[in-house]
């Protein structure tokens, strides 16, 4: 037996009434910045995007895992890097142990957290440690 969709008005009070939906994590800086600063043990270091090799490989993949949003981190935080276009700041990707908190700046989307793949993280951080 076919069944046939509901009218557009019941459709929208069912979403409605499903209460708010957290917004996906907007990765859109990923394409966006120019440079970072790396901040690690106290030390900061200013990146253009194409000064290290491998670097915005890395920093563009990390970030994509953060998919959880509204969760807590694990660990204390090791690094942050804040993505910048030009002056502004687009996102600011933290690590702290296995995890990765990725944050939007002028987005709708909040705070996300995830745990990228092991082997990128750890060459991201073995990047960092020798700057």
């Amino acid at each position: 037996m076919l069944r046939s969709a509901p009218a557009p008005r019941a459709a929208a009070a069912a979403k409605a009434a499903a209460g708010p939906v957290e917004s996906a994590p907007v990765f859109s800086a990923l394409d966006q910045w120019t440079s970072l600063n790396a901040t690690s043990a106290g030390q900061s270091v200013r990146h253009a995007r194409g000064d290290t090799e491998g670097l915005a490989a890395l920093v563009n993949t990390l970030p994509r895992s953060a998919t959880a949003p509204g969760a807590e981190l694990a660990a204390p935080i090791e690094a942050r890097l804040e993505l910048y276009r030009g002056a502004a700041l687009l996102a600011v990707l933290e690590i702290a142990g296995d995890q990765v908190r990725w944050m939007p700046q002028g987005t709708a989307a909040g705070v996300s957290i995830g745990m990228p793949p092991a082997q990128a993280l750890a060459e991201l951080k073995a990047l960092l440690a020798r700057q």
